[in-house]
C-alpha cells in the first residue's frame, strides 16, 4: 500500500491526490529502481528495500578513470607495468628532455629497478583487486588514486637514484623522504630545505632577516612579500638584475609570495593550491607565471605539488 509523502495517509490505489489532505502525489514520489516502490523525492534511502538513492547517482556519472584496467587477475600485473611507462613519459615530458624518453626505457631495463618495479607491480595489483572485488565500479576513484600515488612515488625513486645523468638538472636525494607527507606530521621548513637544495643554487637567499640590509627588506615587503603579523617568513630569494629585493620570491609556513619582472604581485595559499605545472623555461602556479632558473623552477615544482592543500598547523 502506498501513502501520501505529506500526511502519510494511505492512498487509494491509482489516485494522484490524497483524500486525506489533497496533496498531488505524483509529482512528490520517486520510484526505487531496486523493488520499484514510490518514495518522496527527499528520501536518500528507499522507505521498503533500504536502497541508497545517492550511492545510485554516483554510480551514473560514469567517473572517468585516469588508469583504463581490465580487471582480469590473470592480466592485471602486466597491465599495471604497461600503465608505468606512461607515466613515465609524462614524468620525462614535464620535468626532463622528451627527445631522451627512450633512453630513460633503456635505463628501467639496464638496472636493478626492473627487479623492484617487478614486486611493487604486483603489490599494486593486488591491492586493485582488492579494491575492486570489493567495491566494484564504486571503488574506481579510490583506485584511481591508489594507483596515481604509487607512480609519483616510483617514478621520483627511478628517476632520482637511476637516472641522474639523465636528467640535466640534479634532484637531491632527500626528496625521497616525502612520498607520504602529511601536514602536521611533518617539519615544513626541513621539507622546504630538502627539497630546494639552497646549496646547489646560484641564486641569492636570505635566511637572516636582522643581517639583511633593511632596503632590501623594506622592499621586498613592499614589492610582494605581504604576510600576515603570525606568519612565519622562512627565506627571501632575491630574483632582481640590480640585486635590491624588488623582485624575488618567499615561502612561509603559510604560502608563497612572488614577484616577477613587470608583473604584479602575487601570493596563493599552500591550502589553495591546486595546480602547478612546470613549462619549458617558467612554472604556472594557479595558472600564474613563475621563473627563478631551470633547477629552481623544477624543485619548486615537485614541491608545491606536495605543498596542494597543505592546510597550516595551529599552535
Amino acid at each position: 500500500m502506498n501513502h501520501c509523502p505529506n500526511c502519510a495517509a494511505e492512498l487509494i490505489p491509482g489516485s494522484k491526490f490524497c483524500h486525506r489532505c489533497g496533496d498531488k502525489v505524483v509529482e512528490k514520489t520517486k520510484q526505487c529502481p531496486a523493488c520499484h516502490e514510490p518514495n518522496p523525492l527527499a528520501s536518500v534511502f528507499c522507505h521498503h528495500c533500504g536502497f541508497h538513492f545517492e550511492g545510485k547517482q554516483r554510480s551514473d556519472r560514469h567517473f572517468e578513470p585516469r588508469f583504463a584496467l581490465e580487471f582480469d587477475p590473470a592480466t592485471i600485473t602486466e597491465q599495471i607495468k604497461a600503465l608505468f611507462f606512461r607515466g613515465l613519459k609524462g614524468r620525462v615530458e614535464e620535468e626532463h628532455d622528451p627527445a631522451r624518453y627512450s633512453d630513460y626505457v633503456e635505463r628501467f631495463y639496464q638496472s636493478k629497478f626492473r627487479e623492484v618495479y617487478a614486486i611493487r607491480a604486483k603489490q599494486i595489483a593486488g591491492d586493485v583487486m582488492q579494491r575492486w572485488e570489493r567495491f566494484g565500479t564504486e571503488g574506481l576513484p579510490d583506485i584511481d588514486r591508489h594507483i596515481g600515488a604509487a607512480f609519483e612515488g616510483l617514478l621520483d625513486y627511478f628517476i632520482i637514484q637511476f637516472c641522474p645523468d639523465l636528467n640535466g638538472i640534479l634532484l637531491p636525494d632527500a626528496i625521497l623522504r616525502y612520498e607520504h607527507v602529511q601536514a602536521g606530521k611533518t617539519d615544513l621548513w626541513r621539507m622546504i630545505q630538502d627539497f630546494l637544495d639552497f646549496e646547489h643554487e646560484e641564486e641569492l637567499f636570505y635566511f637572516n632577516f636582522i643581517a639583511m640590509p633593511d632596503e632590501y627588506v623594506a622592499n621586498a615587503c613592499k614589492q610582494f612579500l605581504t604576510a600576515g603579523r603570525r606568519e612565519k617568513v622562512y627565506f627571501i630569494c632575491d630574483l632582481s638584475l640590480k640585486g635590491n629585493c624588488k623582485e624575488g620570491f618567499a615561502m612561509t609556513d603559510r604560502g608563497i609570495y612572488w614577484r616577477a619582472p613587470f608583473d604584479k604581485a602575487r601570493q596563493i595559499a599552500y591550502s589553495e593550491l591546486h595546480e602547478v605545472i612546470k613549462g619549458k623555461d617558467w612554472v604556472t602556479i594557479n595558472g600564474h607565471f613563475f621563473n627563478a632558473n631551470p633547477s629552481l623552477n623544477l624543485k619548486l615544482t615537485k614541491l608545491l605539488k606536495k605543498l596542494r592543500g597543505w592546510q597550516p598547523v595551529v599552535a
